[in-house]
């Protein structure tokens, strides 16, 4: 993943006739998943009830997230 990553990304944003298709091999890290990355379709799926949606936090790189002072601890 990590050698396509950049070009699915930008796939997604330049290539209309097939966002749909590239979006869905985006992958993402999360809180609770650790070095690993998931898809939306995965972190959806593991979802509780009670979770009222999907909040995000961008930056130049992990490290840098986890130190925003955005982000609550979970």
């Amino acid at each position: 993943y990590e050698a396509f990553s950049k070009n699915l990304k930008l796939g997604v944003h330049e290539d209309s006739t097939n966002r749909n298709k590239i979006a869905k091999l985006l992958r993402y890290h999360t809180t609770k998943s650790g070095d690993e990355q998931v898809s939306l379709e995965d972190y959806v799926g593991r979802m509780t009830d009670k979770q009222p949606g999907i909040y995000y936090v961008t930056g130049e790189s992990k490290r840098s997230v986890e130190t925003s002072p955005f982000l609550e601890k979970l």
